[in-house]
């Protein structure tokens, strides 16, 4: 028995070859993927990057988010195989091999499917490891210290987990023999989808589970939350696509046949009674495509937006070439003084120079324009907006621009805060006018702004002296005097890096030669703080754009696997139809309307999910320095202009691949 199942299994290998080259495919671009992302989740190199405990973390996500979409593209590959076959099987059970036979014969075939392709599938990925590796880094334009090496771990874990993968098929497929007769199984093929049931409670919930992903998306206010709360969302929205998809579809379907003027023509009533035909199928599928699309948005415009906005990061961290900071009881001469020796000491040619003093402050609550800040000593926490507050002589020194201010006026520019400034501020048991709304952000690419990345909103100040100003509240409030120092000389970069060790060095030895007690000082180098932030963030853009290339190969797939495996089903109709008279043309105009009915909804639903996203994937990427609003609108709509035409590519490509099955 097992001799004749063993030589059936290979002899419905060839014979279904055309069945199963799709599925090969498919196993083996999946294979090859997860093999390539599992090598750089485990390269021994990865510890060397610069922030790598958070490109660690970010990496188990995506493995996790990798191999699962990978396993469910196999399987709904070898659904498609399966559900083509049901009538072949049928008639094997009819011929006399009983249900055990047809285990044995399709184990078989998988086991010699599953090991030829997940062999060849890894192979690609070992080829192809250094090339895309390379690809994405010369993309990325940065030095990074990740390269591909080959490992013979993860080879052993991948076969491992497509092991298991394949044994799952194993299970479905035995279930699906064990479940039918050879009857219905032959007649499986031809049979409808049975219509889903409680359509009314599916869609009351779909609709409750995505309008609460929504606002949950919508009503976060800073990034930490954000990250937390995206995961609950992203489930949440899932949840309501497929089940909207299941009964919104059969409801969709079912009004536009009972309009009888849409209806009863003869492209409509063929191309509707078609979609009701299978239409629980068509729910997931559609469900499935329009998650993919949502996934190739989503991380693909947030690597695009960080490959982007990496100047701007460089401008708001890292304004000068070499900066200083002053720690408690330093004062500004000592900025000034440290900043002249480096110069002289290393004889170099000053573009400019200068110091600064400013206050910084978290608002704890607001009622209007009353801003009650933390109290002094309370434990670390995000404020909703936060205060820069800087004198106009340093005001003028950073724009050139001089400021009449008496003592209770102040000038400001609003970042987002929620202020009405023709009316007094209540601030720090102070009242204050503002005498001036400034429309220049005068701090960016001034002075860095590191609260801008965490908080959502923010308010500079300028009075006239703010040590008197805040002097009152200084002991009760927490405010935080800062003291910056920028440099900027004639150099290339590179020579500018070969300084920091001097720059470093300059730092301790000052600080040394100081007095217990008195206010030291530190400094960071411009070029190599930002080739830092460069080699976290190349890495982060490394593993977004890899996600949009899983997640447009798994969209692409079903996409063709839902027009292929439909072309089949639908063959044996149409050829009925062709022979009670439908011509060619009739033809051609039936299939589009078919797939037009329903194909682009993923499309619309990818694009509300990304929309209603928008507002939370912002405040993530302000974590990664994505903080210009403007580019990354345009970046994000790029990048949907740039999607919806590879999906109209792809529809063009799998709608014609229909129409030959059709026509054969």
């Amino acid at each position: 028995m097992f001799r004749l199942a063993a030589k059936l299994a290979v002899s419905n290998l060839i014979k279904n070859r055309r069945l199963y080259y799709p599925f090969a495919l498919a196993t083996c671009v999946a294979v090859a993927i997860s093999y390539i992302f599992n090598s750089l989740a485990f390269n021994p190199n990865l510890s060397k990057m610069t922030g790598a405990s958070s490109i660690i973390a970010v990496l188990i996500l995506g493995l996790v988010i990798v191999n699962i979409t990978a396993g469910i593209i196999v399987f709904y590959a070898n659904s498609f195989v399966m559900k083509n076959r049901s009538k072949e099987l049928g008639l094997y059970g009819m011929l006399g091999l009983n249900k055990r036979h047809l285990f044995v014969m399709t184990f078989i075939e998988l086991l010699i499917f599953g090991l030829v392709a997940v062999s060849l599938g890894l192979t690609i990925g070992v080829l192809f490891d250094q090339l895309i590796y390379a690809f994405l880094l010369k993309l990325m334009g940065t030095k990074v210290v990740l390269v591909s090496t080959f490992q013979l771990p993860v080879l052993i874990l991948v076969f491992i987990f497509y092991g298991f993968i394949f044994a799952g098929l194993v299970f479905v497929n035995g279930w699906r023999i064990l479940r039918f007769d050879s009857l219905k199984m032959s007649k499986e093929k031809a049979s409808g989808e049975k219509k889903s049931r409680f359509l009314l409670p599916q869609t009351f919930i779909g609709l409750a589970a995505l309008l609460y992903g929504y606002y949950l998306a919508q009503t976060v206010r800073n990034p930490m939350e954000a990250i937390f709360i995206f995961f609950g969302a992203v489930l949440l929205v899932i949840l309501g696509t497929y089940l909207l998809f299941n009964a919104g579809i059969t409801v969709f379907l079912q009004l536009l046949q009972k309009n009888k003027k849409y209806y009863y023509q003869p492209n409509n009533m063929i191309s509707v009674s078609n979609l009701i035909y299978r239409m629980k199928k068509n729910a997931v599928g559609l469900a499935t495509i329009s998650i993919l699309s949502t996934m190739v948005l989503v991380t693909f415009s947030a690597g695009m937006n960080i490959y982007s906005g990496a100047e701007f990061m460089q401008k708001l961290m890292f304004p000068h070439d070499f900066s200083i900071n002053g720690g408690v009881n330093a004062k500004k001469e000592q900025l000034d003084q440290v900043l002249t020796e480096f110069v002289a000491e290393n004889q170099l040619k000053v573009k400019q120079q200068e110091t600064y003093q400013f206050y910084s402050m978290g608002v704890e609550h607001q009622k209007g324009n009353q801003l009650d800040i933390y109290p002094k000593g309370q434990r670390a926490v995000t404020p909703s907006t936060y205060i820069l507050m800087f004198s106009s002589e340093d005001y003028q020194k950073l724009t050139g621009r001089e400021l009449d201010l008496q003592e209770n006026e102040v000038a400001a520019f609003n970042k987002g805060a929620d202020i009405d400034f023709q009316q007094p501020l209540q601030l720090a048991g102070q009242t204050l006018t503002v005498k001036e709304v400034l429309t220049e952000d005068f701090v960016y690419n001034k002075i860095p702004d590191e609260f801008n990345i965490i908080v959502p909103k923010g308010l500079y100040l300028v009075a006239k002296d703010p040590s008197q100003l805040l002097a009152p509240q200084m002991e009760q409030l927490a405010i935080y005097t800062s003291l910056y120092g920028g440099l900027d000389i004639e150099a290339s970069e590179n020579e500018k890096a070969e300084l920091n060790t001097a720059y470093q060095k300059k730092m301790a030895d000052y600080n040394q030669s100081l007095p217990e007690g008195a206010g030291g000082v530190h400094g960071e180098t411009g070029v190599v703080g930002m080739r830092e932030i460069n080699g976290m963030l190349g890495g982060v853009f490394f593993i977004g754009i890899f996600l949009s290339i899983v997640f447009m190969m798994g969209t692409v797939l079903v996409i063709y696997y839902k027009q292929i495996s439909e072309g089949y089903e639908d063959r044996e109709r149409f050829v009925i139809l062709q022979k009670v008279g439908l011509d060619e043309q009739q033809i051609r105009k039936t299939i589009r309307k078919q797939v037009q009915t329903v194909f682009f909804l993923p499309l619309i639903f990818a694009f509300v999910h990304l929309a209603f996203a928008y507002h939370m994937l912002s405040l993530i990427l302000q974590m990664l320095g994505v903080l210009n609003a403007g580019l990354m609108l345009a970046v994000t709509l790029g990048v949907c202009a740039i999607f919806f035409i590879s999906y109209i590519i792809v529809f063009a490509i799998t709608s014609r691949s229909y129409r030959k099955i059709i026509s054969m």
